[in-house]
């Protein structure tokens, strides 16, 4: 085997490994996991981020490149997404007012399943790239996103978030040349080195409680998740020519599976949560053969 492919399956085996571990368990014990949801969320991925930001030596024109390149991947999904919706529905009563799916299609997994795969491949500058894409998507998806489903009643949620003011924190240190001391800085790193294998567990767990009901309309919400994502991808390569460790992260983004928290959403929103379900399954094993010819070209 090749350097390569060994690279390459070194991260993805475990990473995918551990969320079929978890499916499995959760599937047959269905344990309650919302405590470690709620530490995850609001104190790991907070600390890892927080640790990443402050260590990675990051541009600012590839932090602007790193945001653009995430708003026309939402856009370009709420716009294929948008019209094929509204395509399928003239077609098929399946898809008549079904405006959630277009959540799966626009707004990607942009945590769970990509952190621990850009730490094993691209390191603490990778993650740095990745945290701006993630920020972007989870402001996005609780704004844009809950107003699609609900007529913006809950959009300030948005702000929040706890990762939104560690993030802000962490780049405000950076700006202003404030170096932790290793000692403090220690705290959120090794916090931060939890959230990898949870984040995972959890994202298993998820998936353990999904059910792909809606063949049809799964394949069709798979076609448009990924074509969009193709043409997001094509645009940011033309227009912002990033390089690089950037290019690989943004090509990972671009082509990344449906996020969970569209069903949260869904289900807030009183819609059809069971078809949005069926669409981040369907994602997410199309993932299971893409990300690893991702990561390959991008080695």
């Amino acid at each position: 085997m090749d350097p390569t492919s060994r690279m390459v399956l070194g991260s993805v085996v475990p990473a995918f490994g551990l969320i079929a571990l978890s499916f499995a368990f959760s599937r047959r014990f269905r344990p309650d996991l919302s405590t470690m949801l709620r530490m995850t969320a609001q104190l790991f991925i907070p600390c890892l981020i927080f640790s990443s930001v402050l260590q990675a030596e990051v541009e600012a024109d590839k932090v602007r490149d790193a945001v653009l390149a995430t708003l026309t991947q939402i856009g370009c999904g709420l716009t294929v997404g948008g019209l094929g919706v509204w395509l399928l529905s003239k077609r098929f009563a399946t898809w008549r007012d079904k405006r959630e799916l277009l959540l799966p299609i626009a707004f990607v997994n942009s945590a769970n399943l990509p952190f621990p795969i850009v730490v094993a491949n691209f390191g603490t500058e990778g993650l740095s790239y990745a945290v701006v894409c993630f920020l972007v998507t989870n402001f996005m998806v609780f704004t844009v996103g809950t107003t699609l489903l609900q007529g913006g009643r809950k959009w300030k949620n948005a702000f929040k978030e706890p990762v939104l003011a560690v993030t802000f924190c962490a780049f405000a240190l950076r700006f202003a040349g404030v170096h932790l001391p290793p000692e403090v800085l220690g705290i959120p790193k090794l916090a931060g080195q939890a959230a990898v294998p949870l984040m995972l567990v959890l994202f298993g767990d998820a998936l353990a409680r999904t059910r792909m009901t809606r063949p049809a309309v799964t394949a069709g919400a798979v076609l448009l998740r990924y074509a969009s994502g193709a043409l997001a991808l094509w645009l940011t390569l033309t227009l912002l020519r990033p390089e690089g460790m950037l290019r690989s992260v943004l090509t990972l983004y671009a082509l990344l599976p449906s996020a969970v928290v569209n069903v949260v959403l869904t289900q807030r929103a009183d819609r059809d949560a069971a078809a949005v379900a069926s669409a981040i399954l369907g994602t997410t094993v199309v993932a299971l053969f893409l990300i690893p010819w991702i990561l390959s070209m991008a080695h």
